[in-house]
């Protein structure tokens, strides 16, 4: 009876995936007026890597050791230290963001698992072709292809996004079986146009061209679910029109796949992009799509600049690249680390169950949680004040005893004579920005408002301070200041930055607005709040995040996303925000951490420019800053700084003069030279700078964006009306001479790596590594060097230099 169990089972695998589990693929190159103008091929039983390009007939163009999985065979299972064997595709370029020692500083994710995979149930993830942090050894990987790391640059001008990697036990160039191969190609090749043909006349026979079964199952949905909705486009659209061009075809261990570039029109839409169908035979020999893959692109067909109507999202198709996910490497490592402190921390609790590990709430924390227990606030504590900066009560006003007494010890007066009179200590603490530790509801967070703590009254002066002058001789002569008019502040402890009101109930509620969307799974109103060129941990642009979250998000729907703001402070002209984050996706365990984000002004609104998690709790982001006297204020010291650089020390307010002052207007200028000498020199107190590399960094990402996109108004726009970049001179005449050459040459990936930004006057210089590749084939890189100068609040591009590396 097992037995017979076990040849069930067996014959059952051999029907799903046309060969032995297990079994090693043989792949042959065959050239093909079909085949590829350029892709990898990877032998792994002669741990190789070659590169190889089609014009007639097939050339090796490089040839270089490479290492894959430790195992032998095929991949099937998440874990099995196997390479998968099969046709996949470069998803991206990854620079950055590495690390070094399993990756070198040099990476191409793979779509592994594809279509075909899914139909026999492969599992896994994360296979990419990598640099390393060392001499690479045969058979030493997870299940990823690494290069020595000089070798991975050496190809990296030559590799590029979609370029398709055969990777397989054994590769031959030819091979007995290249007649029947090109026949096999031919069949695809013709049911491929046959499929685009059936789409475009809206006929049935578009669903005869799918395996109902196995198309469902890498979908993800009935089969009868994807007809019916396509039935009703069929009825609904009066014309589709498809076009198929740069047919391309390989062969996989028992599929096919054929990838073009595919451009939809109809009356409500038109859209292009990089179709992949994958071919499997079925009983009765015909080859039918089992399943399919979609990149969007730009539309560049001259119809196109014709006006649209507006698409029905039914009609839409759906972008399938997948997000970058960690390398099988790098997730077994975390496995073994993680295990390992799993038992370390079960061996702590036996060892020390007896002991009360808890931390103990400091003073400060315990006021935050009664605040958040009771809802009451504190005499001294504002809520929204950072936990690192709660606000201290100024200290006790000094009796006019012991006021004329320091007065007196710091003129050089003999104890017990009269002197000026002491001035009373002032407190003036900027309002600050935060949230109770305990976690605040972001409804009613921003309807809690910021308080200043009082100014305290200056003690009344001794009617001994207010008698007659008395002759110092112990000062010597000099020209006669300004009569004292106020009293003088007292040291004000550091406060953070101001933010008003409005402004933190603006910033309160673009967190909300973006939690609740991140909540719900909807990925619009999700990217909504991010600047084009945002930075999400190692993602950079809404594209990559987009594509990230909808990978994520299509197997693990958010569940409950909680966001508790810890702190907030300005940054240029936007704001720094740390937030504690409780993240729940649905069935999955919970993940606790912090997020750490740059909002910056952007069309009137405030966008998220960078976005950071970490597990630990990051410094609060906030800044020290002495308050600015206003401008009727009056120096008071041995050197009297300027207004605008008084420290709030030597501030002196005019509504607030002694009763001495106010009764004997007349007194001579000893007295005030007296009580001059008692404050010791003061050095104007410095603004600080504030640091905009941020915003540089999200601005020159933006400009990258737009220049990658090929949307030269935008482009345009990052310029200064006079600048500079080679001969050209002016904005217009940059614009001018992109718009010419991305008309036959459009942009199609600018990578910049090495980012550095240093100060420079009143701007900035930024120099990078740029790699730059357009839709004819052309490539170029060097390093460029753009000097930024303040313009309308940002910066502006006032010349470009580039030169070839």
């Amino acid at each position: 009876m097992k037995r017979l169990g076990r040849a069930v089972v067996l014959a059952s695998l051999l029907l799903l995936s046309g060969r032995p589990a297990g079994a090693e693929w043989t792949a042959d190159i065959v050239d093909m007026e079909w085949s590829p103008q350029r892709f990898i091929a990877v032998d792994k039983k002669a741990q190789s890597f070659a590169l190889l390009t089609r014009q007639s007939p097939l050339k090796v163009l490089e040839a270089i050791p490479c290492a894959t999985g430790q195992e032998l065979g095929d991949k099937f299972k998440e874990g099995d230290l196997k390479t998968p064997e099969g046709v996949y595709f470069i998803t991206r370029r990854k620079s950055a963001g590495l690390n070094y020692e399993l990756y070198g500083d040099l990476a191409f994710p793979l779509n592994f698992p594809n279509p075909a995979d899914m139909v026999r149930r492969k599992s896994g993830h994360g296979i990419w072709i990598h640099g390393r942090g060392h001499p690479i050894i045969p058979y030493e990987t997870q299940g990823c292809v690494a290069l020595s790391t000089p070798d991975i640059h050496r190809v990296d001008p030559k590799l590029s996004e979609g370029m398709p990697v055969v990777i397989a036990d054994e590769v031959r160039l030819g091979g007995p079986e290249g007649g029947a191969m090109r026949d096999e190609a031919r069949e695809v090749v013709e049911a491929t146009k046959a499929w685009a043909k059936a789409w475009e006349n809206r006929s049935s026979a578009f669903f005869d061209l799918h395996d109902p079964e196995k198309f469902a199952l890498t979908e993800g949905k009935p089969f009868a679910s994807f007809r019916s909705h396509k039935e009703r486009l069929f009825k609904s659209l009066p014309w589709i029109k498809v076009e198929v061009s740069d047919l391309r075809a390989l062969p996989g261990p028992d599929y096919w796949v054929t990838f073009f570039v595919q451009v939809y029109q109809s009356p409500t839409l038109i859209s292009q992009g990089i179709k992949r169908l994958y071919w499997q035979r079925g009983p009765d020999r015909r080859f039918r799509v089992i399943g399919m893959e979609y990149e969007e692109m730009p539309v560049t067909l001259a119809a196109s600049g014709g006006k649209r109507g507006k698409a029905s999202p039914d009609e839409m198709e759906t972008d399938t690249r997948k997000p970058d996910s960690p390398s099988e490497e790098e997730v077994q490592a975390r496995q073994l680390v993680d295990a390992h402190q799993a038992v370390m921390e079960r061996v702590a609790q036996k060892a020390f169950a007896s002991v009360n590990l808890k931390a103990q709430p400091t003073p400060e924390d315990q006021a935050i949680l009664d605040v958040a227990e009771q809802g009451a606030i504190k005499p001294g504590f504002s809520p929204f004040a950072s936990d690192a900066l709660r606000q201290v009560s100024p200290p006790p006003a000094a009796s006019a005893k012991e006021g004329a007494a320091s007065a007196q010890a710091a003129a050089g007066l003999p104890a017990g004579q009269p002197s000026a009179p002491a001035p009373g200590p002032a407190v003036a603490t900027a309002p600050a920005l935060a949230v109770p530790s305990a976690p605040v509801p972001l409804s009613t967070a921003a309807a809690v408002l910021p308080t200043a703590a009082k100014e305290e009254k200056p003690a009344a002066p001794t009617p001994a301070a207010s008698a007659a002058p008395v002759q110092v001789a112990a000062v010597p002569p000099s020209p006669t200041p300004a009569p004292l008019e106020g009293k003088l502040a007292a040291p004000a402890p550091a406060t953070v930055p101001a933010v008003a009101p409005a402004k933190a109930a603006e910033v309160a509620a673009v967190i909300e607005a973006w939690r609740a969307a991140w909540e719900r799974g909807d990925i619009a109103g999700y990217l909504a709040f991010y600047a084009d060129g945002a930075r999400q941990g190692n993602l950079r642009g809404k594209d990559a995040i987009r594509r990230q979250k909808e990978g994520v998000w299509r197997g693990i729907s958010p569940g409950r996303v909680s966001m508790e703001i810890l702190s907030v402070a300005p940054e240029g002209d936007g704001y720094a925000v740390v937030c504690a984050m409780d993240y729940q996706g649905k069935g999955r365990r919970e993940s606790k951490g912090f997020k750490s984000m740059s909002l910056i002004q952007s069309g009137g609104k405030l966008l998220i420019a960078q976005e950071r998690w970490s597990r630990g709790r990051p410094e609060p982001a906030v800044a020290t800053v002495a308050p600015v006297a206003p401008a009727s204020a009056v120096a008071v010291g041995r050197e009297a700084a300027a207004p605008a650089a008084m420290p709030a020390s030597a501030a002196v307010k005019p509504d607030s003069a002694p009763a001495a002052a106010a009764a004997s207007p007349s007194a001579p200028a000893t007295v005030a030279r007296a009580a001059q000498a008692s404050v010791p020199p003061v050095a104007p107190a410095v603004a600080p700078k504030v640091d905009r590399t941020g915003q540089v960094a999200s601005l020159v990402e933006s400009w990258r964006t737009a220049w990658e996109h090929g949307r030269v108004d935008d482009y345009a726009g990052f310029y200064a009306a006079d600048a500079v970049q080679g001969d050209r001179r002016g904005r217009s005449a940059i614009r001018d001479q992109k718009a010419g050459l991305w008309k036959d040459k459009a942009p199609k990936q600018v990578t910049l790596s090495d980012l550095k930004i240093r100060p420079r006057k009143d701007g900035f210089v930024v120099t990078c590594v740029q790699d730059y590749r357009d839709r004819s084939g052309g490539s170029d890189k060097g390093l460029k060097t753009l000097y930024l100068a303040p313009a309308a609040g940002s910066f502006a591009i006032v010349e470009e230099k580039w030169s070839r590396l």
